[in-house]
C-alpha cells in the first residue's frame, strides 16, 4: 500500500489508524478493535480528530477517496499486527458515502482478501440514523452481508436511530450511545432503557456494546443490566499500536476484578453472568468472543 498524504484546508495531512479495544467482561478478554482514523497536520505538528478530518474532506470533495484509504490502512495494520485470525475489526462507514451509493461495492472484499483478512473478521459500523437514503442503506447492508462482513449499528438509542431499522437491518452488534451511560444510576430511567436494550438484543439475536464507558461506576451500573461488552476510555484510549491497546485493556480488567465487589465481582467471575443469546452470529464470533 502506497503511503500518501491528503491536502485539506491548505494543510498537508498524513493519515494513521488508531485502535480502541472492545472487551468482554464475562470472559475478561479483548475480542475486537474499532479502527479510528487520525490525521496528522505535518506543518502544525498536531493530530486531527476523525469528525474534523472527514467533515473537512467532504468540503474538499475527497470524502470517498479518504474513506477508502482509511479502510484499507485499517485492514493492512490489522493484518500487519497479526490480529486477523483471533479478533474482529470494526470499521466505520461514513453515512454520506452510503448516501452517495459509493459503499457496498466489492472493493472492501477484494482489499480484505489482498491482506489475508477473512471478511468474517470485519464488522462494518454504521451510524444508520444519519443515513438519509434508506434504500441505499438496505442495499449496502445486504451487499456487505453477502461478502461475509458483519454489521454494527453505532450510536444506538439517540437521534434518528430506531427499532424499525434494528428489525430491518438485523445487525450482529449495536453500540449503546454514551448518552445513555453517562452518570448512569441503578433504578433511573436510563438504567431501564439499558435493560430494554439488553432484552431486545436477546430477542433479536444481536450483541449490545456499551460504548464510551469512562468510569468504574459506569461499568458497575451497566453490569447490572447484564450487558457484558464494553468500549471506552476506562479500558483504553485509542492507540496506534493495537497490541499496546490490548495490553492496557487487559490490565484494566485485572484491576477491575479487584475493585468491584459483591454481585459485580461474582458477575465478572461468571457465577451470575451468562453469554447473550447470539442467534445468527457466525462461528467466527464464537472463536473471537
Amino acid at each position: 500500500m502506497r503511503r500518501r498524504f491528503f491536502k485539506i484546508n491548505g494543510n498537508k495531512l498524513e493519515i494513521d489508524i488508531y485502535f480502541q479495544p472492545i472487551v468482554n467482561l464475562a470472559s475478561k478478554k479483548v475480542f475486537g478493535f474499532e479502527a479510528l482514523a487520525r490525521g496528522f497536520d505535518i506543518k502544525n505538528n498536531s493530530l486531527i480528530p476523525p469528525n474534523v478530518l472527514f467533515s473537512s474532506a467532504k468540503k474538499a470533495g475527497i470524502l470517498v477517496e479518504l474513506d477508502r484509504y482509511c479502510k484499507e490502512l485499517a485492514i493492512k495494520k490489522f493484518a500487519d499486527y497479526g490480529l486477523q485470525k483471533d479478533y474482529l475489526l470494526f470499521i466505520n462507514i461514513e453515512p454520506e458515502v452510503i448516501d452517495q451509493g459509493k459503499a457496498g461495492t466489492n472493493w472492501i472484499k477484494k482489499k480484505a482478501h489482498y491482506y489475508g483478512v477473512d471478511p468474517g473478521n470485519l464488522v462494518a459500523e454504521i451510524k444508520e440514523g444519519k443515513v438519509n437514503s434508506f434504500l441505499n442503506l438496505t442495499n449496502f447492508v445486504k451487499a456487505y452481508k453477502d461478502y461475509g462482513i458483519h454489521i454494527a449499528l453505532d450510536d444506538f438509542g439517540i437521534e434518528n436511530s430506531n427499532l424499525y431499522r434494528l428489525l430491518t437491518l438485523e445487525p450482529c452488534f449495536f453500540k449503546v450511545d454514551r448518552e445513555l451511560i453517562q452518570n448512569l444510576k441503578m433504578g433511573d430511567k436510563k438504567f431501564a432503557l439499558l435493560q430494554v436494550c439488553d432484552y431486545i438484543s436477546r430477542k433479536f439475536g444481536c450483541i449490545p456494546i456499551a460504548e464510551g464507558v469512562e468510569t468504574v461506576d459506569e461499568v458497575k451500573a451497566v453490569l447490572q443490566t447484564e450487558i457484558i461488552f464494553y468500549q471506552g476510555f476506562f479500558f483504553a484510549k485509542p492507540h496506534p499500536d493495537p497490541i499496546k491497546a490490548k495490553e492496557l485493556a487487559e490490565e484494566k480488567m485485572k484491576t477491575l476484578e479487584v475493585s468491584l465487589n459483591g454481585k459485580d465481582s461474582l458477575y465478572l467471575h461468571g457465577e451470575l453472568g451468562k453469554e447473550p443469546d447470539c442467534r445468527g452470529v457466525c462461528q467466527a464470533f464464537g472463536k473471537a468472543i
